[in-house]
């Protein structure tokens, strides 16, 4: 890759600009991507161990409906998280879309 940049004219910072930083892009969303789903589970792990008194976190809530058999609220909790899984990866795949789009490297039917 570097070598296609030399070989039009970009050195220095316009290489790293205009070549590998977009060569890079799609791989670091899904990085990005990738960390994020780690990094919800890995929080609401964290949060049904240590509870704290006072804490409003989802973790906390799940954890006092189901001490309180509340299933209403414990539903809605569950629901919560699930709309905020969604949205966080839809936002990301859409951001993955729009980079591969826009660099032509989408397949024939668009996905």
């Amino acid at each position: 890759m570097p070598r296609a940049g030399r070989n039009l004219d970009a050195r220095g910072l316009n290489l790293y600009r205009y070549v590998i930083a977009p060569a890079a892009l799609p791989a670091i969303v899904a990085g990005l991507k990738q960390g994020w789903a780690f990094s919800s589970r890995s929080l609401m792990a964290g949060e049904l161990i240590v509870v704290g008194i006072s804490q409003t976190s989802l973790g906390a809530q799940l954890t006092y409906s189901r001490e309180l058999s509340d299933s209403p609220w414990l539903i809605s909790t569950m629901i919560v998280i699930l709309v905020l899984g969604l949205v966080v990866d839809a936002a990301f795949g859409a951001a993955d879309k729009a980079i591969r789009r826009r660099w032509g490297v989408l397949d024939q039917a668009g996905q």
